[in-house]
């Protein structure tokens, strides 16, 4: 992430906010990509790791991805810009 001011904010739901201990992140901002932002996330959250990324480094499909409250187009390589809001849902089980 190369910064150019401003900051991203994370949104983070289920068991990634509970590792993390917080709903929401600010990271600086620049121009990235979705999954540059969460991996700039968890060199200070390391915890989060294993719940973003398989054992790759690829994000994992069943994660679900939005950019300012819409889903992320091109998924982990979506553009992301100081400013914007990347929110990331976990997947839910039961029945």
């Amino acid at each position: 992430m190369s910064g150019n001011g401003g900051t991203i904010t994370l949104r983070l739901y289920g068991a990634l906010r509970h590792a993390v201990g917080s709903r929401e992140v600010q990271l600086p901002g620049g121009e990235a990509t979705v999954k540059e932002t969460l991996r700039s996330l968890t060199q200070h959250h390391q915890r989060a790791a294993a719940l973003l990324f398989d054992g790759q480094g690829n994000v994992w499909d069943s994660l679900i991805l939005l950019l300012n409250e819409e889903p992320a187009a091109e998924g982990p390589a979506t553009p992301v810009r100081s400013g914007d809001v990347v929110s990331v849902l976990m997947p839910l089980a039961g029945g």
